[in-house]
């Protein structure tokens, strides 16, 4: 209720407060909100919904750590500019990634209600990186990246198929053995080698591995997984 009377019987009105008096002064909090509110969704992209501070520091410092160094590598090496963009930039998502899938944050967006196998095996399947490394950087073939590729995705589907209580130990012999065998069988610069071994922490050991609490359902004698719908 805007109004009450006062002593004498006449009515005073309340006055609504003045608009300058509520107006925030240039360059208060409220003028960098749109500066926040774009970093909240850069983070809520590149980690997770939510994700915390410290969980936003260290996935960008592995980012960027990663990247330069692939930067300097391949500058080094004597790529072209091309080369060196397209593999400082896929370096700075695998390994900001890499740190980013094992948050709490992001275990709860990839492994909450409503996501299943088949959601978790499409990202997986949507890191087409060593084909755009292939097309790039001299010295990694065609070959390599479908090596890659295909050895990431098989490990994926492996661990998603195994049972809940597995799956983690289960991940981390799929990701070890599938380092070994990059390490071992292709032949590729140095500048990139990373490419596989990371990928593999990425997708299998920060991705597929559930975070703490009720374990994602276990595949089905057929081959289809408990949590997916028809």
């Amino acid at each position: 209720m805007d109004t009450e009377a006062d002593s004498t019987g006449t009515t005073a009105r309340n006055e609504p407060p003045s608009p300058v008096a509520g107006r925030a002064a240039p360059g208060s909090a409220s003028g960098g909100g749109g500066g926040r509110r774009a970093m909240r969704r850069i983070a809520d992209a590149m980690v997770a919904p939510q994700a915390g501070a410290g969980e936003i520091a260290l996935t960008f410092a592995a980012a960027g750590t990663g990247a330069a160094a692939v930067l300097a590598a391949g500058a080094a090496a004597g790529w072209t500019g091309l080369a060196v963009a397209v593999a400082a930039l896929v370096a700075f998502d695998y390994f900001g990634g890499a740190v980013a899938n094992a948050t709490a944050s992001a275990k709860r967006r990839f492994h909450g209600p409503g996501r299943g196998a088949r959601h978790r095996l499409g990202f997986v399947a949507m890191h087409l990186q060593p084909a755009a490394v292939a097309w790039a950087v001299p010295g990694f073939g065609w070959a390599d990246a479908a090596a890659v590729y295909a050895l990431t995705l098989a490990a994926a589907v492996v661990v998603e198929l195994t049972g809940p209580d597995l799956r983690r130990p289960a991940a981390f012999a799929a990701a070890t053995l599938g380092i070994a065998a990059a390490l071992a069988l292709l032949s590729v610069p140095p500048q990139v080698a990373w490419l596989a071994p990371v990928g593999l922490i990425k997708l299998l050991l920060g991705h597929l591995v559930p975070g703490e609490g009720p374990a994602v359902p276990a595949a089905t004698p057929g081959g289809r997984f408990a949590d997916d719908t028809p």
